[in-house]
């Protein structure tokens, strides 16, 4: 495509958002949330499924709530309802790094989380996140707990984002081999997540390199509802056989191979359109 065109408006850069959630087959509620924008689950919504479009800048997020009764439950929806105040920020700010922001975001959904945990009189709970904001066509993804980003590039799925885990630091620390980390039960003891800082002292989320978004790519956020179901491979084939609402037969396959757990997918890609669509 020719930038001196698209300088000109005559072509838009939108992006397709493709969104699936649903409580799985096991449990009664749904403790994961998203956020699309300004757009997240109502606690009383259990299946959700829907296809957007939108233009720069887009910011889409998976939360994975953990904790006693319904605290899991609450403590993704107070992630997911805090993230559209990053979405107008991201917006609206010009001169505040990427950076800046996220880590502002973390701390107020941090927070916020800690303050519902104590009126309710519960020392423990939270929410993973994964989330990407693409301005620019570039992607600025973080993460904190278990839940993944992976990227598609010429039809191969990668993972992005690295999960923090007991399992991956023993990994890390030569304790345990991947396969090892992937099958022990430190899988899914979380390090880190929105919740966690008991005392207010600074959450670091896990930041990493953006990466610029090519035309044919697709970005994929889920729960671990998802890749717990299916692996690598399963996952990135029914990217590329269905292009017409992958999250829908991603969630559906997760529920077919047990859907043992909530299931959250986003996937997101580019569409460019002349001003005359």
């Amino acid at each position: 495509m020719d930038t001196n065109e698209k300088k000109k408006g005559k072509f838009t850069e939108k992006y397709r958002v493709f969104l699936t959630t649903h409580k799985g087959l096991v449990r009664d509620n749904n403790e994961d949330n998203f956020t699309i924008n300004n757009v997240s689950k109502k606690l009383e919504y259990k299946n959700v499924s829907f296809v957007s479009e939108h233009d720069e800048p887009v910011l889409a997020a998976v939360f994975d709530g953990m904790g006693g009764e319904s605290k899991g439950e609450y403590a993704s929806f107070i992630s997911a309802k805090i993230a559209k105040g990053l979405y107008t920020a991201v917006r609206d700010s010009e001169n505040v790094s990427m950076e800046e922001l996220v880590n502002s975001y973390v701390q107020s959904a941090n927070n916020e989380i800690r303050n519902f945990l104590e009126q309710n009189r519960c020392r423990t709970g939270g929410s993973t996140v994964v989330a990407a904001v693409i301005k620019n066509q570039m992607i600025f993804p973080f993460s904190l707990g278990d839940s993944r980003i992976y990227l598609l590039r010429d039809g191969v799925l990668t993972q992005v984002s690295k999960d923090q885990t007991l399992a991956m630091k023993k990994y890390e620390a030569n304790i345990y081999t991947l396969e090892e980390a992937e099958k022990s039960l430190d899988s899914h003891k979380l390090t880190s997540f929105l919740g966690v800082d008991y005392y207010r002292q600074g959450l670091t989320p896990q930041l990493y390199e953006p990466v610029e978004m090519q035309p044919t790519d697709k970005l994929l956020l889920c729960s671990d509802g998802l890749y717990d179901e299916l692996s690598l491979i399963e996952i990135q084939n029914i990217i590329n056989n269905n292009p017409e609402n992958p999250t829908l037969e991603l969630v559906r396959a997760a529920l077919n191979s047990g859907g043992n757990d909530n299931v959250t997918c986003v996937l997101i890609e580019r569409v460019t359109k002349g001003d005359d669509e």
